[in-house]
């Protein structure tokens, strides 16, 4: 007993001893001896905890592109474990008529069960971190551009259970429902304070197709079955070494149907359209994260390319431009008219068409449109780059005929002769010749029809109907021809200054 107390006594004096000498120790040897413990007791605490931790990043290093397990994850968790939280968050579609969309909100904690297996899901912000656990990355993107990931917590004897079987179940359920409810996006690049670029999206449903375009049903089914054709060719495409990638080129002027040629090819194909604004872009650094972050089975749209302010400088340095094998650097200023703050080289640019960067990524069809194919310079717009140029012309007799059964719903009338006659003589867009098809109820029109209507008291309805679609027809038709008339004396007319 006595040697039990006099343990107790040196030890008592022992930490006397040392607290003395803590007191005399200066203020920074504190501040060092805190951070060292501090740092240590995380370390301890996670080497005898027994669970482990999987953190999904929403977006991968230097934000290249989405984390499609964080999507994967979202996906999931809203279809199994929305039950058992209690704080969930509500968001509403683009369209009036969507449902609420119910998700997992920030900072709840949500159990699972998978064969034996209690995992727990947490939705973390960029401030929440816990640090008694062992981490693995799968992969965490850079904390500072975005905060929110998903942690996933389960004993480390159900680690093997957990990577070889639970998360790949997780991609497989996301892509069955991802397929099962997929709906087609609308992409076009926003700049985040002026930095960086990501993609934003709005639900797509274009209401264009082949059948209602004002084109030559021959063009149009020779089209169709191009199209049709590269969907399939995923196998012609790895014999042959190409990356499955397809470009066409519509050129035509201004209102021929080439923004509604892009959604019929969407709608035929099924797949998403991304808008690329290439002058608010400002460099090839930020042009390749863009067109990383592109998925598979989508149409990459550059509208107008034409109007873009594209020079090219050859620069030489020294002696070297003297040399006849000296090497020139080819330099595309890509920018707006108005603003002075967007660089790509032409080299970046196409190098995502047909070059190095093309086979990151497949089944994907680039669409350029232009008014003024003279204007491009041949390096864009050579085969190989832009498969197929299609042009889209001014409207003429078989074109008008399309435009007469979808807006009027007729095949034939007295004043098609006309009609086609005049459209002949003069270049007008589909877009005019539309405007003019585009039936009006009120005005001047449906007050004729009414006085019609009214005399035809008692008459059977679908004969009234005939009659007034008939009427709305002949008015419509020769309002064209009155707008073709002038714009026929029009062109004949010479100007003024040719005159003088």
């Amino acid at each position: 007993m006595a040697l039990s107390v006099d343990k107790w006594v040196g030890f008592g004096s022992a930490m006397a001893g040392f607290g003395l000498l803590w007191s005399r120790m200066p203020e920074h040897v504190h501040d060092e001896a805190r951070h060292i413990i501090s740092s240590l007791v995380p370390i301890l605490m996670s080497y005898f905890n027994p669970y482990e931790q999987i953190s999904i990043s929403e977006y991968g290093e230097d934000r290249f592109r989405r984390n499609k397990m964080f999507d994967a994850v979202s996906t999931y968790l809203r279809s199994t474990c929305l039950d058992v939280a209690s704080k969930l968050k509500a968001e509403v579609g683009n369209k009036s008529n969507d449902d609420p969309l119910i998700s997992l909100d920030e900072d709840q904690e949500v159990l699972n069960n998978f064969n034996g297996a209690r995992v727990w899901w947490r939705l973390c912000p960029k401030s929440t971190k816990n640090r008694a656990v062992t981490v693995i990355t799968v992969p965490v993107g850079d904390s500072s551009e975005q905060p929110r990931c998903y942690k996933l917590a389960f004993h480390q004897r159900h680690r093997k259970l957990v990577l070889d079987s639970y998360l790949p179940g997780v991609v497989r359920l996301w892509r069955e429902l991802t397929a099962k409810n997929r709906q087609r996006q609308l992409f076009t690049n926003h700049s985040r304070d002026g930095k960086s670029h990501y993609w934003i999206n709005v639900p797509y449903n274009p209401p264009a197709a082949f059948d209602m375009l004002a084109m030559e049903h021959s063009k149009k089914v020779e089209i169709m079955e191009d199209l049709a054709a590269f969907r399939e060719a995923k196998e012609y495409h790895s014999k042959v070494g190409k990356a499955w990638k397809r470009g066409y080129l519509l050129h035509g002027p201004p209102g021929t149907d080439k923004s509604t040629m892009i959604g019929a090819m969407a709608n035929f194909l099924g797949y998403d359209v991304y808008d690329l604004d290439l002058t608010s872009i400002k460099d090839n650094a930020e042009l390749r994260k863009l067109f990383l972050d592109t998925t598979d089975k989508s149409i990459i749209v550059i509208e107008d390319i034409d109007a873009i302010e594209v020079e090219l400088t050859t620069k030489r340095k020294g002696k070297e431009a003297a040399q006849e094998n000296s090497d020139k650097r080819t330099v595309v200023e890509v920018r707006d008219k108005t603003n002075d703050n967007g660089k790509v080289t032409l080299s970046g640019l196409l190098s995502f068409v047909d070059g190095l960067w093309s086979a990151c990524g497949s089944e994907r069809i680039f669409v350029f449109t232009t008014n003024h194919l003279d204007r491009l310079d041949p390096a864009l717009i050579r085969w190989g780059r832009m498969d197929r140029h299609i042009e889209m012309s001014y409207c003429r007799f078989e074109a008008f005929k399309m435009l007469a059964k979808s807006y009027l719903g007729i095949t034939e009338h007295s004043l098609f002769g006309e009609i086609g006659q005049l459209l002949d003589e003069i270049d007008t867009t589909p877009a005019d010749v539309a405007d003019n098809l585009m039936l009006r109820a009120r005005g001047k029109r449906g007050g004729e029809i009414n006085r019609l209507l009214d005399e035809m008291n008692g008459a059977p309805a679908d004969h009234m109907l005939r009659v007034k679609r008939r009427r709305e027809a002949n008015a419509c038709l020769a309002g064209l021809v009155e707008t073709l008339k002038k714009a026929k004396m029009k062109s004949a007319t010479p100007p003024l200054d040719s005159m003088e």
